[in-house]
């Protein structure tokens, strides 16, 4: 399932999520542009993993930013094949009586209107190279969780998004899918019981998710192994999106 002579472009590099899915990336063979906040000059990514991947500064929900980012990819690598939409948009919690605009606008530009630039930017270059993959990193909020209601609003729109985009840009060999996380451990061990609004319920799995998991399930769906699935929401959550009667 190499990634050998694909060119991938991901956003939230700055996150440990987005370090994570460019260096599995790297690794798999695949040429690596990422884009970070213009505000933005730190990451967890390793210094060595800087000196394998183009770093893109800019905003992603602004049309001639992300264009230019788009552009540059494909003027430094010769095309565009993966795109991996990560808003990484801060955790708001909150009943919809405690929403502010500032926040609903933050949420809003993160999940929804970022992707849309972006995708718009990145589709029209990968049907130049016959074709690619889109994969959006959502969660499993997109149920709807207790004391979330703007990140679980959010959500919901970006699943529903990335079917949309599956059915429109199909034809021209563009595959569209995204991962639905759950709560994933991304720095010192933590308890699984210590995630507000997940509750922990028998059967799920022990294991606390990596940001390599999620590495290694987007790996999986922008692969040429997976080039018969799209339009799917993959739950990368240990079972705890699980219905129970």
């Amino acid at each position: 399932m190499g990634l050998k002579g694909k060119v991938a472009l991901v956003t939230g590099i700055e996150s440990a999520i987005g370090t994570a899915i460019a260096r599995r990336f790297v690794e798999e063979g695949a040429q690596v542009a990422a884009c970070q906040g213009a505000g933005t000059r730190s990451s967890t990514a390793p210094p060595g993993l800087f000196s394998e991947i183009e770093i893109l500064y800019g905003n992603i929900a602004d049309r001639d930013q992300a264009q230019h980012m788009v552009n540059a990819v494909v003027d430094r690598f010769g095309r565009l094949d993966i795109l991996i939409n990560y808003g990484a948009a801060r955790r708001i919690i909150g009943t919809v009586l405690e929403i502010s605009p500032g926040e609903f606008d933050e949420e809003m530009r993160a999940d929804l209107a970022s992707v849309i630039v972006l995708s718009a930017a990145a589709i029209p270059l990968m049907e130049r190279s016959g074709g690619g993959a889109i994969l959006n990193i959502s969660s499993i909020a997109a149920a709807g969780l207790k004391g979330r209601a703007l990140r679980s609003s959010s959500k919901a729109a970006l699943a529903a998004l990335t079917r949309a985009m599956a059915q429109d840009h199909g034809a021209n060999g563009i595959r569209v899918n995204a991962l639905l996380l759950g709560p994933v451990q991304e720095g010192a061990p933590v308890a699984r019981a210590d995630t507000p609004g997940i509750p922990i319920r028998e059967g799920t799995l022990a294991h606390v998710t990596s940001p390599e998991d999620v590495a290694a399930a987007a790996h999986f769906l922008v692969s040429e192994e997976a080039l018969a699935i799209t339009g799917v929401l993959l739950p990368v959550d240990g079972g705890r999106s699980l219905p129970t009667l």
